[in-house]
């Protein structure tokens, strides 16, 4: 199926209404208003300075939830520490993204002198926080510079030179010790304080001397102290040691105080996503090209969603003049899928790839189709799959996710699905093969591996014919009819001759007649003709030549293309053989300990651990492959894309979603 048809909305208007018109739009969350023609003598409207100052509101915002966040995070390890006695706010258990009417939204503004006034409190409170580190950085400093000195019991403002003589004090390495003492025969005295592998030393000596002290003491690596402090080291170290605990219970205080203030951040998300709407809104004006006293709006509106649109604004007091028509020719609208329950979260694998172009065909459908076929093959355990239904049921149901947060959860909870099929084809519960546990299975992946590799492989020639299909329908309608025949149907005619002709040479267990493989080389032979055929069309001289054999390079990138999905076998081994392993372990773990009951419970330990892991890891990597095989060797064989996605005014918000139309006229 295509894409919905979308329509253009060019409407004129009073410039005084505006806004009205806009909001208007909004709440029928139906339109995407873009840039409007500039005819001669208009202007685009400026909005600029309305933008900067919704900016810096949203910069207050983002102020608190910044300091809310670091705070909380340190808050935590201080509560677990029980160093502070708050009791942080609890969300219920997978809170669902919260929801408001229309005039619960418009009514946000209300919450502006409450959040800004803890926003001024936490400003200062904030400031007192960085001068509460600053202090914590100097007194940690204090004490790390004065550690070599701390066994000298004199005041460090007496080590201070005389009329003629120098006193220096420092530290240098302990292993230059000896090489000091040379300065004891230039009549110098000098006094140690051993400090591990750093030695401070007090070197005292006539001044008529100190050219040549001071040479010793620079080879002996000597450092002088130049700290500007007074009174005896430990002294100071013990005053900084216990400001710095003074020190560290204030900022425990302080941060007490600021998550105290964690109960406005739903205020502040309400707010933050107003403030995105009515910054849109305003990048919408500036969209409008204007007069003094009137404006030009465009918009897209889908199909479906235009008769509505045209009684809203039939029926509104706004003075205005509009129509609704199709698109011109070289107009782009942007892209709107419609898929019903199942398709609908597929979109987000392909929008991951690119839209649809507008008019293109919707391949989300098929996208749904292979995905969900190929994710239970590369995991392939019914235990898995039930699993994650599981976990992911009770996320759909407990949080109910609002349409376009969910997508994700919905494929993995399908995924799931898959995997128990395919679990139950191939066998494989946790692990443990049906043989073992006496149940039915078509052929267990890894007792007969090349039955799933020639699965493999047939499942992507399938889709890979699939997607050939769908390009050939679309050239039919494009009026290519040869294009059609020789550039797509030559594949179906050389895969059939291939089967045919080799089949029985591949799988033994097939025998056919030796005019059933003279028929194949024929097949053969006309999907290759027709292919070149394809490549000499449209083409003059001898790039026709050059063409036709340029085309049979692409059978190289078929095979290729096909060898892709061998990672579809490689997964589904992968996942079996992990989960079986780990069962080896726990069992082989359990016989080890003497001791029965603990036996036991080592088992579940490695069980629950290597399952949960495997899962994990092989989850992921069947949603990451599958959708490689989706945008290279699905896609590459129908699909364009290049569309912009349709992002009707209302859609920006981040933490909240409306949920009606209700306005408080």
């Amino acid at each position: 199926m295509p894409v919905v048809e979308m329509r253009k909305l060019v409407l004129i208007g009073n410039s005084s209404e505006r806004e009205s018109l806009i909001k208007l739009l909004h709440t029928e969350e139906c339109a995407q208003i873009v840039a409007a023609v500039k005819p001669e003598g208009t202007r685009y409207a400026d909005k600029q300075s309305a933008l900067e100052a919704f900016g810096a509101k949203k910069a207050k915002i983002d102020f608190i939830f910044d300091l809310m966040k670091s705070c909380q995070i340190e808050a935590q390890s201080l509560i677990k520490a029980k160093k502070i006695s708050y009791k942080p706010v609890k969300k219920p258990f997978l809170a669902g993204k919260p929801s408001l009417t229309m005039e619960e939204f418009y009514n946000t503004p209300s919450l502006e002198d409450g959040v800004y006034d803890v926003a001024e409190r936490l400003t200062k409170l904030s400031e007192e926080l960085i001068r509460n580190k600053a202090n914590e950085i100097k007194l940690k400093n204090t004490v790390t510079q004065l550690l070599p000195y701390k066994d000298v019991d004199a005041k460090l403002e007496s080590f201070k030179d005389t009329a003629n003589v120098c006193v220096m004090l420092g530290t240098l390495p302990s292993s230059k010790k000896t090489a000091v003492q040379k300065a004891e025969d230039e009549g110098a005295q000098i006094l140690y304080f051993d400090a591990g592998t750093v030695c401070t030393v007090v070197c005292i000596f006539l001044k008529e001397n100190y050219d040549a002290v001071a040479k010793i003491l620079s080879d002996a690596e000597f450092t002088a102290c130049t700290l500007n402090y007074t009174g005896v080291p430990k002294d100071v170290i013990a005053e900084s040691e216990k400001l710095a605990e003074a020190n560290e219970s204030m900022r425990e205080k302080l941060i007490e105080q600021i998550i105290s203030y964690e109960y406005i951040l739903d205020d502040c998300k309400r707010l933050y996503d107003y403030y995105l709407i009515e910054e849109r809104k305003l990048e919408c004006e500036m969209q409008t090209s204007c007069t003094e006293t009137s404006y030009i709006l465009e918009a897209w509106v889908p199909e479906g969603k235009a008769k509505e649109l045209d009684e809203a604004l039939e029926s509104s007091p706004l003075a205005l003049t509009y129509e609704i028509r199709e698109p011109l020719a070289e107009e782009k609208p942007p892209t709107y899928v419609e898929d019903n329950a199942v398709v609908e979260p597929y979109q987000s694998v392909t929008n991951m790839f690119s839209a649809p172009a507008y008019r293109e065909i919707d391949p989300n459908p098929f996208v749904a189709f292979f995905f969900f076929l190929f994710f239970g093959m590369m995991l392939a355990d019914a235990g898995y799959g039930l699993v994650l239904m599981i976990l992911t049921g009770i996320v759909l149901i407990k949080q109910r996710p609002p349409k376009g947060q969910a997508s994700l959860v919905k494929i993995i909870f399908m995924g799931g699905l898959s995997t128990v099929i395919w679990g139950i084809i191939f066998g494989s519960y946790f692990g443990y093969s049906a043989t073992d546990l006496g149940i039915w299975c078509w052929f267990n992946p890894i007792e007969q591996p090349m039955n799933m590799l020639f699965l493999s492989l047939g499942m992507g020639v399938f889709q890979m014919c699939f997607g050939l299909g769908i390009n050939m329908v679309a050239m039919f309608k494009q009026k290519k009819p040869l294009d059609a025949i020789s550039g797509t149907l030559s594949w179906y005619f050389m895969i059939l001759g291939l089967a045919l002709a080799f089949g029985s040479s591949l799988i033994k267990a097939v025998t056919m007649p030796s005019w059933v493989r003279t028929v194949g080389y024929v097949l053969l032979g006309v999907g290759v003709f027709l292919l070149m055929l394809s490549g000499a069309l449209h083409k003059k001289g001898a790039s026709k030549v050059s063409g036709a054999f340029a085309r049979l390079y692409d059978i190289i990138n078929f095979f290729s293309d096909l060898m892709s999905y061998t990672r579809i076998f490689g997964l589904g081994l992968a996942s079996a053989v992990i989960g079986m392993v780990f069962n080896e372990i726990g069992s082989l773990m359990m016989n080890m300990i003497p001791i029965k009951a603990i036996g036991v419970i080592v088992a579940a330990v490695v069980f629950l651990i290597g399952h949960v892991f495997n899962i994990g890891i092989n989850a992921l990597g069947a949603y990451v492959h599958n959708s490689r095989l989706q945008f290279v060797e699905f896609f590459g064989k129908f699909y364009t894309g290049g569309g912009e996605l349709f992002r009707p005014l209302g859609c920006e918000m981040k933490y909240y979603y409306i949920h009606n139309q209700e306005v408080k006229k």
